[in-house]
This record gives C-alpha cells, structure tokens and sequence, in this order.
C-alpha cells in the first residue's frame, strides 16, 4: 500500500496573472530613453545637418579625411550576425525562389539604407578603432 499523498500538478499551482495596462508610446519612449541613459549614460542631443543623407545605392565611405587608407569601398568584408529563426527562413525562401536574390546584396543595400537615417553612423571612429577596422578590411581578400 502506497502512504505518499498525490501533490498537485504544477498548472494547477500557477495563478493567473493580471495583464498590465497597455502602456502610451509616449510613455513607452520615456521608459526607453531612461534605459538608455542607464544603460549608455547620458548622450548629447545631435544638431541636424543641413547636408543631403547619403543613397542607399552606394555604401557610405568618408574617404575625406584621409585616415582611411585602403578602404575602396566595394570589397565584401564577411560579417555574421543573428537572426530570428522566421527571419532566417524567409530569407532562405527568397534566395531560393527569387531569380537573382543574392542575400550579401540584399543585406547590403537594406544596410545601408538603414544607416544612411543613423546619424551617429556617419561621424567618423576614433583613431584606435578605425585602424583595427582598417586592418580588418585589408587582411579580407576580395
């Protein structure tokens, strides 16, 4: 005979949890901006530039200041990153069913689109991490 008392299943112990009020954007982007400043420390506003951003057609390579010896700017450097899974698969469908899709040209172009509208992508490194990007990009044989 078995003297051990059945104990509940786990589901039954769970409470039912209150939905919490849906949050404004407004407020959404407060708690975010906090965060960041938590997170980033405190960041100084960036006085809008009246220049053009840079198309998306061609990638953004200040070759200007001079510090950037032997960036040619068409060169494909690899570079990983993660995706989410259903990301991941449509980009594979795509490859797969579109004539022509190449997935280093997609990225490329959607790249720098989106980094053309980030203005602090456009100021230039610091003279320490542009050399290690320098000699990243010169050690990649294209």
């Amino acid at each position: 005979m078995n003297s051990k008392t059945k104990r509940p299943s786990l589901t039954a112990l769970l409470r039912e949890q209150p939905t919490p009020a849906a949050l404004s954007p407004e407020e959404q982007q407060r708690i975010q901006a906090e965060n960041d400043q938590k997170l980033y420390g405190t960041r100084l506003p960036i006085a809008p530039t009246s220049s053009p951003a840079p198309t998306a057609s061609a990638p953004s390579v200040s070759l200007g200041s001079g510090r950037e010896d032997g960036i040619v700017g068409d060169r494909w450097i690899p570079f990983g990153t993660y995706l989410h899974d259903q990301v991941y698969l449509t980009l594979k469908q795509a490859e797969f069913w579109e004539p022509g899709f190449e997935i280093r040209k997609f990225v490329n172009k959607v790249l720098s689109t989106a980094l053309a509208e980030l203005p602090n992508s456009q100021q230039p490194l610091p003279d320490e991490q542009l050399a290690a990007v320098i000699k990243k990009i010169n050690r990649t044989k294209a």
